[in-house]
């Protein structure tokens, strides 16, 4: 089996600029509780995960720089950073760039639907400046709204459910890759 580099990002810093969206719960707390068990799952599956994450900044330029900074001086098959969203919708969806639909994001955003969470589908990210400035291949992932019901479904699911079908999502497609390979 391939070993993954994944370069984990939280989205949005804990306080200062760019702090992230605030509804029944707050983004950027959020970000790190998902965040965090994505990296100790990729590690407990034998998969190297890199944590990109910026907890504070003087601006919001200046966080998505020291994001990109970290991400862009590994060798790393994905960068993913970790959102929730905001603006009375809801639902998860997956940002790639050009929205190219990698089995992965369509993953992410099924094994996030199979948990009660509307699928919005892989979306044009490249007017996002994480997935623009990547070097690797790059993923947005919005896992529901923190302004509707879907944060309190989030809630009662957990961080750690939604952990596990994202990291599901990208080691099941090295998986099916693994197994193509194969045959």
């Amino acid at each position: 089996m391939d070993i993954l580099n994944v370069g984990v990002n939280d989205g949005h810093t804990i306080r200062g600029y760019g702090s992230g969206a605030v509804g029944i719960i707050k983004e950027g707390e959020h970000t790190r509780l998902v965040g965090a068990e994505v990296r100790k799952l990729l590690k407990e599956a034998g998969h190297n995960a890199i944590n990109c994450t910026v907890d504070s900044a003087n601006s919001v330029t200046e966080s998505l720089s020291k994001i990109m900074d970290q991400a862009n001086r590994q060798d790393l098959d994905w960068f993913i950073s970790i959102h929730f969203n905001a603006g009375g919708g809801q639902g998860v969806e997956a940002y790639t760039y050009n929205g190219r639909q990698y089995q992965d994001a369509i993953d992410v955003c099924s094994n996030l639907n199979k948990l009660g969470f509307k699928n919005r589908g892989v979306k044009d990210g490249k007017g996002l400046y994480v997935i623009r400035r990547t070097k690797s291949k790059s993923m947005l992932i919005e896992v529901c709204f923190v302004d509707t019901d879907d944060a309190n479904h989030y809630l009662q699911i957990g961080y750690k459910a939604i952990a596990k079908a994202i990291v599901e999502a990208l080691i099941g497609a090295i998986k099916a890759r693994d197994r193509k390979s194969v045959v």
